[in-house]
C-alpha cells in the first residue's frame, strides 16, 4: 500500500519534528502509505469524521495545507539529511 516507498523509520524521523501525538503518528503513517480516511477509520474503530479531525490537527502541526503536501514532506530530498 505504501505507494511512495516511505519506510516507517524515515517517516518517524521526519514526523517527530512536528510534535505529533502517538495516535497522530500512527494515522499519519497510514495516510502516507496510501490508506483512505474510510479505511483508517475502520481499522481504528472510529468515525471517518474523527479521522478528518485528526488530520486537520496533523496538517496544522506540520504547516501544510493537505495530504499531498504532507506526503511530500517524506519524499523530498531535503529531508534525507
Amino acid at each position: 500500500m505504501n505507494k511512495a516507498k516511505i519506510t516507517k523509520g524515515h517517516y518517524l524521523s521526519v514526523a517527530k519534528k512536528f510534535g505529533l501525538t502517538k495516535r497522530e503518528l500512527e494515522l499519519g503513517y497510514l495516510k502516507v502509505s496510501g490508506f483512505t480516511n474510510r479505511r483508517i477509520a475502520f481499522m481504528f474503530g472510529i468515525s471517518e469524521q474523527t479521522v478528518k479531525n485528526h488530520f486537520t490537527h496533523i496538517y496544522e502541526k506540520a504547516w501544510v495545507p493537505g495530504r499531498k503536501e504532507f506526503t511530500e514532506l517524506f519524499t523530498s530530498d531535503k529531508n534525507d539529511k
